[in-house]
């Protein structure tokens, strides 16, 4: 079995504490916070039964000044706010990109036994249902490209007519189906009415994209079938993610396949050489040389 990768703060949280932090060095929250204690004081002075008519028309005009310079100070707070949003988020984006696509651990497979199971519950050797050429197989999980459960991430939530929701992350493959036959595209051109391919007991039907949210999960998963595909919640989606199409990613991983049928321990063991927060040596490597190259 593979090492669990380290705990860390999710996507959400990094976020937020990015933008607060990039705020803070605006100084924005600390002249604010200065304008709002000498309004404070004008405030506390107003209350002499002592002053004159003329110094509480002259505290009145600082007052309102004062009220001018903090509602400006605040309208560029929030443009400043939003804009740091909008960069941090994208960062935070790309960074998921490079990480690669994957499940939830929540997510459900069913095993030769048709035994419905949670992702995080398979190991490599675990036979999982796929779809292969319109039926409905077994086939062994042969490696993770990932595997973390302690991560918490967001997914994109697709939910059919059927009533079928998969948890997915935007870059990870899936099949839909284009001038009558199955193609692989990225979970975040998935469309509403766009049709799917999922498992209704031991046959095949199709089922039409109802709607799509996120929502933020924990854990996450990318095991790999013999085939590049598996069921997860019923759906037909690829084992791989946007790096690369799935017909080319099946074939990069012929590697893995050849060791696997030679001996799958010695697979398992390549497969935690270098392992770093949930990813394979090999992997990490592979990833990031087909990222450069596409």
């Amino acid at each position: 079995m593979m090492t669990q990768g380290k705990p860390f703060i999710n996507s959400k949280t990094i976020a937020a504490k990015g933008i607060e932090d990039a705020l803070n060095e605006t100084g924005y929250a600390r002249d604010l916070e200065t304008l709002r204690k000498k309004a404070q004081e004008i405030d506390t002075d107003l209350k002499d039964p002592e002053l004159s008519t003329e110094q509480k028309e002259k505290l009145k005009h600082d007052r309102a000044e004062l009220e001018k310079e903090i509602t400006q100070k605040e309208q560029q707070e929030m443009k400043e706010r939003k804009e740091i949003e909008d960069r941090v988020r994208e960062e935070i984006t790309n960074k998921i990109k490079e990480e690669g696509g994957r499940y939830p651990g929540s997510a459900i497979i069913i095993d030769r036994q048709g035994c419905r199971r949670q992702i995080s519950s398979l190991d490599v050797g675990d036979e999982v249902q796929v779809i292969i050429n319109n039926e409905i197989r077994a086939e062994p999980v042969i490696t993770f490209i990932h595997r973390q459960p302690e991560v918490v991430q967001e997914f994109l939530q697709i939910t059919t007519e059927k009533n079928n929701i998969l948890k997915i992350t935007e870059d990870h493959l899936m099949f839909v189906e284009r001038t009558g036959k199955a193609a692989a595209i990225p979970a975040r051109d998935v469309k509403v009415e766009d049709i799917l391919y999922v498992r209704a007991g031991h046959s095949v039907e199709k089922d039409a994209v109802l709607s799509i949210s996120k929502v933020f999960e924990k854990g996450v998963y990318a095991p790999v079938t013999l085939s590049g595909t598996i069921l997860v919640n019923d759906v037909h989606t690829s084992c791989y993610f946007d790096v690369l199409s799935h017909e080319w990613s099946h074939r990069a991983m012929g590697v893995v396949r050849a060791v696997h049928y030679v001996s799958p321990c010695i697979l398992q063991w390549i497969s935690g050489v270098g392992q770093k927060n949930g990813f394979p040596g090999w992997c990490r490597l592979a990833h990031r040389m087909l990222t450069l190259l596409h």
